[in-house]
């Protein structure tokens, strides 16, 4: 039996994708769209900081590799701040050793890219349900 991306409802949730490519953001953006979750989009670590500060912010989705602040500084920050917030590390670039340093940083998860869509709402679905 295929499960159908309609048995989510995130409607009273806001997921902040820290995502310098916008096709993967995209990607996030078609794969979260049925779920009715609002969603905020960093092009870069700095930014994701500041959206996280002026929301209310229940996931971040949070790549490493980004401009201006990599996903290991932001998400120090983001949980000095909240140590709650769950975060999803995910990266298309898996070097040695990023998967603990993500954790060390802070991070609840780690995905690698090509993530499917039955796996990230999954994975979504296990922090906001």
């Amino acid at each position: 039996m295929k499960e159908s991306i309609d048995i989510y409802d995130f409607s009273e949730k806001t997921i902040l994708i820290a995502e310098d490519v916008e096709t993967s953001n995209q990607y996030f953006k078609a794969a979260l769209s049925k779920t009715k979750s609002n969603l905020l989009w960093a092009k870069n670590g700095e930014e994701a900081i500041k959206l996280f500060e002026n929301n209310t912010v229940d996931l971040i989705l949070m790549d490493i590799h980004m401009p201006k602040m990599n996903g290991f500084d932001a998400t120090r920050r983001i949980k000095e701040i909240d140590k709650t917030v769950p975060i999803i590390m995910q990266t298309a670039y898996i070097l040695s050793g990023e998967e603990e340093m993500s954790f060390e940083a802070g991070c609840d998860e780690f995905i690698p890219k090509p993530i499917k869509f039955k796996n990230l709402l999954s994975l979504v679905n296990k922090y906001l349900a």
